[in-house]
């Protein structure tokens, strides 16, 4: 099977839980509540392993689950999508990761992350199973994970001949001095931001944001994402962007998602960056077309029929 991957994605999983309440509680206070649900969701990692094998990429997960309901479900998701799951760890005592999202009447969400057996993911797990792995064109991580754990993925990969792919999202807590491991660099607006030690909410040129970042850390591809404005990229030939397509939006929660495992899967299939990059986009455009991550998330043949019909 190892020498079959041509993805791996190292990362979390943290599914929500959400309830909604007239009100958000004060301490000590309990609220009637109602709208209970759990989504189809999982965290960063899990997602991108989900939308990249969608997409036929030929994708492995290296990740670490509890052993509970929670897990189970995640594990199942992800080997009903195709992707492989020989490199997930089921820790024995600590509960799989999750978010609890209480939304107010007017949707504004008070949000509770336990991270779990996500943090319990180590070098020492990665370094084995990227080398069993090392056949593999693409390794993409994300700071949902312990970053320095995330980067010793992205290095490690890296050292094996792989193209790493870092997603810094979360906007990490504490300024990160050494980017190199990264190959290429997908952060959205607020995280560019962050990484250079700016203010999330500081005005911004996306090209100018993107050269920093390409220069400041050394890195050979930069790409932000920009929501409906598409992304702005910059490589050693320079600048180049694309806007999304113009779409009917119903969620775009998982599209940056959706772009970085779609850039995996085009680089895979023999795309240039920038034509993977290009062609990530409109992958990120279907998806938010429907509600939700996972079930929103595209197959190839779902693309295609898009494509041709925006070419029309």
């Amino acid at each position: 099977m190892a020498a079959d991957i041509d993805i791996v994605i190292v990362g979390s999983h943290a599914p929500g839980i959400f309830v909604r309440v007239k009100r958000i509680p004060k301490a000590g206070e309990t609220v009637i509540g109602w709208d209970f649900h759990e989504p189809k969701d999982g965290g960063k990692g899990s997602n991108q392993a989900i939308a990249a094998a969608l997409l036929e990429g030929k994708t492995s997960f290296v990740g670490c689950f509890g052993q509970d309901r929670i897990g189970d479900t995640g594990q199942q998701w992800l080997q009903e999508a195709g992707v492989d799951t020989t490199w997930l760890l089921r820790h024995q005592t600590v509960s799989s990761g999750v978010g609890f999202i209480i939304l107010d009447e007017q949707g504004i969400p008070a949000m509770v992350t336990s991270m779990g057996a996500n943090q319990e993911l180590s070098k020492d797990h990665i370094e084995k199973a990227l080398r069993e792995l090392s056949a593999a064109k693409v390794m993409l991580t994300q700071f949902e994970i312990p970053v320095d754990v995330a980067l010793y993925a992205a290095q490690t990969a890296k050292s094996l001949g792989m193209i790493s792919i870092v997603n810094p999202g979360p906007a990490p807590e504490k300024l990160i001095d050494d980017l190199s491991c990264a190959s290429i660099l997908i952060p959205n607006e607020t995280e560019a931001q962050v990484l250079l030690g700016n203010m999330p909410d500081e005005n911004f040129d996306a090209e100018e944001l993107a050269k920093s970042l390409k220069s400041h850390f050394n890195i050979p591809v930069v790409i932000i994402t920009l929501g409906e404005e598409g992304f702005v990229g910059v490589d050693d030939e320079g600048i180049w962007k694309k806007r999304a397509l113009k779409v009917n939006a119903v969620d775009t929660s998982g599209a940056g998602d959706v772009f970085c495992s779609a850039l995996a899967v085009g680089i895979v299939n023999g795309k240039s960056i920038r034509q993977a990059a290009n062609w990530a986009c409109d992958v990120a455009s279907l998806s938010v077309t429907k509600p939700g991550t996972i079930p929103a998330y595209p197959r190839l043949e779902d693309v295609y029929r898009f494509l041709n019909d925006q070419n029309r």
